[in-house]
């Protein structure tokens, strides 16, 4: 769905877009901090712990052992600071090939802990198709679906997310569908227009949705809303092969 603009353009009417998929990109960054906080805390209390244990007992198959997981809990902090920091850096990039299903994979990762604390159980499924897109920025698309989708869920008994890959002759389909409570009629006719019509109840910026229009756009993708049939939301963002 293109982004709804007036004639005369976005300078006229809202700060330029650049600017706002930064911001975006940084509030999203603040979202995700926690997670690595913990992830990178985590890896470092069984460092502790291995090395404890090494300095007890000093034996050739204690230190390879407790060396390999020394190793292996680095690279996982690492790997968690790496994907914040790359996440962070400015997305204007050439499209390339990318395979959304991992990027959806990728984007689940990154939010796993707040999922995990908010009891909302999670998963992808689907093709494994290849688009032509920017990692970035469909990365950055599916993690404003995710935290969305993860705000109509807040408190919700049984809550499901599912992000559903399908692949058609010319176009790759991203659904991220949740059980939560669906969007208002009066709200879904303006979910992608300047200005905002309301901020997240959670302090949200509000923006979140139209960047993502912005962002498909550039790859000659869209971002499009359909409700559940058996209830909840189902955002889709669509790509060309």
């Amino acid at each position: 769905m293109p982004v709804d603009l007036p004639a005369h353009g976005w300078n006229a009417v809202c700060p330029p877009l650049d600017w706002l998929t930064l911001v975006n990109r940084q509030a999203l960054v603040t979202r995700l901090l926690p997670a690595t906080v913990h992830d990178v805390n985590n890896a470092l209390q069984v460092m502790s712990g291995a090395a404890e244990v090494l300095a007890m007992d000093p034996s050739a198959d204690a230190v390879a052992r407790r060396t390999a997981a020394i190793v292996a809990q680095a690279h996982q902090a690492t790997a968690a600071l790496q994907a914040l920091t790359a996440f962070a850096r400015d997305v204007a990039q050439p499209s390339g090939r990318v395979r959304p299903k991992a990027v959806a994979e990728q984007a689940l990762i990154l939010r796993g802990y707040a999922l995990r604390k908010a009891r909302i159980a999670s998963a992808v499924s689907g093709d494994e198709a290849e688009c032509a897109a920017a990692h970035g920025r469909v990365l950055q698309v599916l993690l404003n679906l995710l935290v969305n989708a993860e705000t109509a869920l807040a408190g919700r008994s049984g809550a499901t997310l599912t992000a559903r890959v399908s692949a058609e002759a010319d176009r790759v389909t991203v659904a991220i569908d949740d059980n939560g409570p669906g969007v208002r009629d009066d709200v879904a006719a303006s979910l992608f227009t300047w200005p905002p019509r309301e901020l997240a109840p959670t302090g949200g910026l509000g923006i979140g949705l139209l960047v993502s229009c912005a962002l498909a756009d550039r790859d000659g993708g869209a971002v499009t809303y359909v409700p559940n049939p058996g209830g909840g939301a189902s955002f889709r963002l669509s790509l060309p092969r």
